[in-house]
């Protein structure tokens, strides 16, 4: 059991390590300005990772020091890493849209509570 608790906790870390950078920072501040409820929580860390992949794997071919190609679908290894930066927006854009939430409801007088 504790094999499994430390690897999650090891996904965890790997996640934010992998977004805490300027790139996954912007992208995860982009897409909590968007999001409106903790719904849309999950898809818009789903666009985040889209996006991530797509900027990180395509940047190099605009820059015009790549050969334009898809991403690695079927290596496994492009999953795994796919799914440790889909964690890692989870935990950012997650501490973002709840420090957004205060921010707004401070600033607001409690988002409109006891207005008549």
């Amino acid at each position: 059991m504790q094999a499994y608790l430390d690897q999650a906790i090891q996904v965890l870390r790997d996640g934010f390590t992998q977004i805490n950078d300027p790139k996954g920072l912007i992208i995860a501040a982009v897409a909590t300005l968007f999001l409106r409820s903790w719904g849309q929580w999950i898809p818009a860390a789903i666009i985040s990772t889209v996006v991530y992949v797509a900027i990180e794997h395509f940047a190099p071919v605009l820059a015009g020091q790549g050969e334009l190609a898809l991403p690695p679908l079927v290596e496994a290894s492009f999953w795994t890493r796919t799914g440790v930066l889909l964690v890692g927006f989870l935990i950012v854009i997650g501490i973002f849209f709840f420090v957004k939430r205060i921010v707004n409801s401070a600033a607001g007088g409690g988002g409109g509570k006891g207005k008549h």
